[in-house]
Formats: C-alpha cells, sequence, structure tokens
C-alpha cells in the first residue's frame, strides 16, 4: 500500500455517492404521483354528465352538460368497454380532482370492480370531440 489515506479517502467517496444515490431514489418511491391533481375550477365537470365513456379497461371519459370534459386514468384495468359503471360523488357533484369520485366499473358482475383514480386530464372541446369520434 503506497497511501492508506489515498485508498481510504477513495473508498470513503465511493461510499458516500452510494449513500447519496440511495438516498435519491428511496425519496424518489416517496413521492406522490405528480399526474394526481386537481383540475382548475372553471375545467371541473359537473353532475348531471352528458355523457361517459368507458375508452379501455383503465380510461373514462366524462363530460358534463357544459360542455367541460375530463378524462379519469385508472391506476389499473378496473372497467369493461360497453359495461355500466357506477360513479358515486364525494361531497358534491363537482369532480376536481381524483378524490372527487368513487368510480366502480363491470357492476353487472358477481363482483364489481373499484377503480382508483391515478390522473386527471381536462380536455378542451376539440380534444373532446377527437376522443369520441376515436372511440
Amino acid at each position: 500500500m503506497r497511501n492508506p489515506r489515498l485508498i481510504l479517502a477513495g473508498g470513503a467517496a465511493v461510499l458516500a455517492v452510494v449513500i447519496v444515490g440511495c438516498a435519491a431514489t428511496s425519496q424518489v418511491e416517496r413521492t406522490p404521483n405528480p399526474g394526481v391533481r386537481s383540475v382548475a375550477a372553471n375545467q371541473c365537470v359537473s353532475s348531471p354528465l352528458e355523457t361517459s365513456t368507458v375508452i379501455d379497461r383503465q380510461t373514462l371519459l366524462l363530460v358534463d352538460r357544459s360542455g367541460n370534459s375530463l378524462v379519469m386514468h385508472m391506476t389499473g384495468p378496473c372497467m369493461t368497454k360497453n359495461e355500466a359503471i357506477k360513479l358515486e360523488y364525494r361531497g358534491s357533484t363537482r369532480v376536481c380532482g381524483p378524490l372527487d369520485v368513487d368510480i366502480t366499473g363491470d357492476i353487472t358482475t358477481a363482483i364489481p370492480m373499484h377503480c382508483m383514480v391515478d390522473t386527471i386530464e381536462p380536455l378542451t372541446k376539440e380534444e373532446t370531440l377527437a376522443y369520441q369520434k376515436a372511440h
């Protein structure tokens, strides 16, 4: 060993990088999903709804009578296209965030699936028309 202090300093530097990397990784895992957010008050969807369309097993389009619309993305598959779903409002009949409504998919089956909303995406009128034409 030519210079034990240099080897010890190098080992300490490597250990510090590993510790900082592990701390950063665990911090990222604890941060809430940035996509889970509320929309602005003028973008909320209010009941009574004009339409609710199951786009796929994880995506629901809600359009209210004033023309506001939201696409709700679920954390996993919980709905079946062309099957009934249940919307149960919490507190008011406005949907502005993922916790404003409980969604139950496949309610015609023996075991209904409870949906967990991951993200909410407000749409413009043009985007809503494009979604409705595509599905």
